[in-house]
């Protein structure tokens, strides 16, 4: 009789038996953490912040300008309104 299969048999039993132990000791399992309220600067949102700056490449200048037309175009929206237009402006005129 060969040893190798009885070795990979205990194995996997001792995989299962680790596995199904650290599932049942999660206690957030299926449950997602509250979401931290992020510091705004001039009432923007820090993540709609870096949103932005991932999308123009960390160009400052650029999301300025975007954030600037749609500030013109739109004047009695929030600033955080047009943070996020000009988030969404972008991502549309990407998939076209």
């Amino acid at each position: 009789m060969s040893l190798l299969p009885l070795l990979f048999a205990i194995a996997i039993l001792v995989g299962v038996y680790f596995w199904f132990n650290r599932r049942q000791r999660s206690p957030l399992r299926g449950y997602s953490l509250p979401q931290l309220s992020k510091p705004k600067v001039n009432g923007v949102d820090g993540r709609t912040r870096r949103a932005l700056m991932r999308l123009v490449n960390g160009n400052p200048g650029v999301a300025q300008r975007l954030v600037e037309r749609v500030r013109q175009q739109n004047p009695e929206r929030s600033e955080q309104w047009c943070w996020e237009k000009a988030i969404y402006d972008i991502q549309r005129d990407r998939r076209a």
